[in-house]
C-alpha cells in the first residue's frame, strides 16, 4: 500500500512539474504568435513556423504527462465517439521539424502521405509525435550518407475478426543497419547495436520508448527484416496503428471560424498572477482590437470589477490566494459580475473539473499556450455580453 502511494505521489509531482512546464511554453507560443503578426522574410516565416511547431510538440507532451494521473478510472483512449487529429497531417508536421537536422548533414528528406485524411484519436496524437520523433531523430543521427525517407498509407483490416482500419507509417534509411544477431534484443531498454554504440552518444531508451508508447497507443512497432533480399543496409522501421471509424466520429475544429469584428469598446479583465503572460493576453487581445485591464490576484480581480465595466474576464485557474475557481464564485456574487462571461485560462484543461467550474458559473476555457484562434471564437461571449448590455442603453437614450 505505501509503495503503492509512492508511486502515486511521483506521478502527481511529475504532473506538476508538466504543468509548470506549460506556463513558460505559453509565453513563447503566445511571443511567436505575436512576431508572426510583424512583417517578416519567408525564410523569417518559415523559422518562426518550426519554432512554433516545436514548442506544439513540447506542450503536447506536457500534455500527455498532466493527464496521466487523471486517466485512470476514466475513458480514456476508448472513448466511443473520440474527437481525432489526422495523422497524415501530424507526420508532415514532425517531417518538416526534422528536416532541418536531415539537410545539415547533407541527407535527402522526403515525407509521402496520401492525399486523404487518416483520422486517430486525438489522445494519442502526443504520445505517436515522440514516437515518430525518436525514429527520425535515430535515422538522421546514424546515416551519413544517403537519404531518410517517409511513408504513410492506409491498409485493409487485419483478420477477419477485425473490421478496422489500419494506418502503416514506414522509416527508411541508408544507414549503417543493425547486425541481424543483435536485432531480437533491440527492442529492450538500454540496449544499443554495435553501429549505433560506435557512432554517437545514447542511453538505449529511444527504442524501447518507442515500442511501449505503440503498444500503449493500440498499435505496433518493429524492425522489417531484411535478411531475405541479402541487404544488410539501414534500417526499415514499421509502425501499424488502427484508425477511427467514419461512424460517429468527431473532429477537433483547427482554424478560426468566420466571426465579426469585435464590437467598438470591447474590453475585458484579464487575471492572472503570471505578469508576463498578462502582458502577452493584453498584446494579444490588442490585436483583435480589444482593450483590457490586468489584476494579479483574485483578490484584485474583485476590487476592479466592483470599480469598473467589463465585457469578461479571462482567468488564470491556479493562483495563490484565491484560486480561479473561488474568485470566479466571488464574482458571481457580485452584482456587478453576476451575468458577466469568465473564461477559465489553464495549462491543465485535462483534468479541470469541469462540473465545479460549470457550479462556479464559467462561460467556456481555453488552454495554455493560447491559440489567437480560440481565443477569438471564445470570446463570442463578450461579443454577445457587449451587444445585449448596449441595446438598452441605446433605447434609453
Amino acid at each position: 500500500m505505501a509503495e503503492r502511494k509512492t508511486v502515486a505521489e511521483k506521478a502527481e509531482r511529475l504532473a506538476l512539474l508538466a504543468h509548470d512546464l506549460r506556463t513558460p511554453l505559453a509565453a513563447m507560443k503566445l511571443t511567436a504568435e505575436l512576431i508572426a503578426r510583424d512583417g517578416l522574410t519567408d525564410l523569417q516565416a518559415e523559422r518562426l513556423a518550426i519554432l512554433m511547431r516545436s514548442i506544439d510538440a513540447l506542450d503536447d507532451m506536457a500534455g500527455e504527462l498532466v493527464r496521466e494521473p487523471a486517466r485512470e478510472g476514466k475513458n480514456g483512449l476508448g472513448s466511443s465517439n473520440p474527437e481525432t487529429v489526422d495523422l497524415a497531417e501530424l507526420v508532415v508536421e514532425i517531417g518538416e521539424l526534422m528536416k532541418v537536422a536531415a539537410a545539415a548533414k547533407g541527407l535527402g528528406f522526403a515525407v509521402t502521405v496520401p492525399g486523404k485524411g487518416l483520422p486517430i484519436e486525438s489522445l494519442k496524437a502526443a504520445p505517436l509525435r515522440r514516437i515518430v520523433a525518436a525514429l527520425l531523430d535515430n535515422a538522421i543521427k546514424y546515416t551519413d550518407t544517403g537519404s531518410v525517407e517517409v511513408s504513410l498509407e492506409e491498409v485493409p483490416a487485419c483478420g477477419k475478426s477485425s473490421s478496422t482500419a489500419m494506418a502503416r507509417l514506414r522509416i527508411c534509411d541508408t544507414g549503417p543497419g543493425i547486425d541481424p544477431k543483435e536485432q531480437e534484443q533491440l527492442f529492450r531498454p538500454y540496449v544499443r547495436g554495435t553501429a549505433g554504440r560506435a557512432k554517437a552518444k545514447g542511453s538505449g531508451l529511444g527504442l524501447w520508448g518507442a515500442m511501449e508508447l505503440a503498444r500503449e497507443a493500440g498499435g505496433t512497432l518493429c524492425l522489417v527484416s531484411r535478411e531475405d533480399s541479402g541487404n544488410l543496409q539501414g534500417c526499415e522501421f514499421e509502425l501499424m496503428l488502427p484508425l477511427v471509424q467514419d461512424e460517429g466520429r468527431a473532429s477537433s475544429p483547427s482554424k478560426m471560424q468566420e466571426a465579426e469584428p469585435a464590437p467598438e469598446g470591447l474590453h475585458v479583465l484579464i487575471v492572472d498572477d503570471n505578469d508576463t503572460n498578462r502582458r502577452l493576453l493584453a498584446a494579444l487581445l490588442e490585436s483583435f482590437s480589444i482593450t483590457s485591464d490586468q489584476a494579479d490576484s483574485g483578490t484584485e480581480a474583485l476590487r476592479s470589477i466592483a470599480a469598473g465595466r467589463y465585457d469578461a474576464v479571462l482567468l488564470d485557474l491556479h493562483m495563490p490566494g484565491l484560486d480561479g475557481v473561488e474568485t470566479a464564485e466571488a464574482i458571481r456574487a457580485q452584482e456587478a459580475g453576476n451575468k458577466m462571461p469568465l473564461i477559465a485560462v489553464t495549462a491543465a484543461a485535462e483534468t479541470a473539473d469541469e462540473r465545479r467550474m460549470k457550479a462556479a458559473g464559467f462561460s467556456d476555457m481555453i488552454a495554455k499556450p493560447l491559440s489567437p484562434a480560440k481565443l477569438f471564437t471564445v470570446l463570442e461571449h463578450a461579443r454577445h455580453y457587449h451587444r445585449n448590455r448596449a441595446q438598452p442603453e441605446e433605447a434609453s437614450a
